[in-house]
């Protein structure tokens, strides 16, 4: 708050001394007014995150996934040794995920929200078979977000490298 009084200061005195500002300042300018943020430590408005499987991974029993490759993560709300994404507020997300099979192995998941089952994938045992699910997901402060294996007694295999992906990102907030 005082960042965005203390710019309109500064506009407003070059206003009324004549001072015309550079291209460069005027955009910095509107830029500093339009952020919109908290002084809270780790709270980001954006929220959101991208991480793949590193490696092939085994995938049996009631594993969670965990993509412990990871390439965006702003306001660090996914935690790649859990596997678990943490809604940092409540609002509308984005969750995205692909999930590709190693060689002809097959794979049942599905994504949690909490302790409930939310939606199921299933990627079939052809050669290097993979299947996206893209959700909308209202999520209060706190919910958590992760791809569990599905079927207990299956042992199977998820192709690493950038085969396969989680990713969420905040869109808006609302009321739940």
């Amino acid at each position: 708050m005082f960042r965005r009084r203390f710019v309109l200061f500064l506009i407003c005195l070059s206003v009324r001394i004549g001072v015309k500002a550079s291209c460069i300042s005027e955009d910095l300018l509107r830029t500093l007014l339009a952020t919109k943020g908290s002084c809270k430590p780790g709270y980001n408005e954006n929220a959101a995150f991208h991480a793949y499987v590193a490696r092939h991974t085994p995938f049996s029993g009631n594993d969670i996934l965990k993509f412990d490759d990871v390439h965006t993560n702003i306001g660090n709300n996914y935690d790649p040794s859990t596997g678990k994404f943490t809604a940092p507020k409540t609002g509308l997300y984005q969750i995205a995920c692909t999930i590709q099979g190693y060689q002809t192995s097959a794979v049942t998941f599905q994504i949690q929200k909490n302790n409930e089952r939310y939606d199921y994938g299933y990627a079939g045992g052809r050669d290097w078979h993979a299947v996206t699910r893209v959700l909308l997901m209202q999520l209060k402060e706190g919910d958590k977000v992760f791809v569990q294996h599905r079927d207990p007694k299956r042992k199977e295999t998820v192709a690493g490298g950038r085969h396969s992906y989680f990713s969420g990102r905040f869109l808006q907030s609302n009321s739940i």
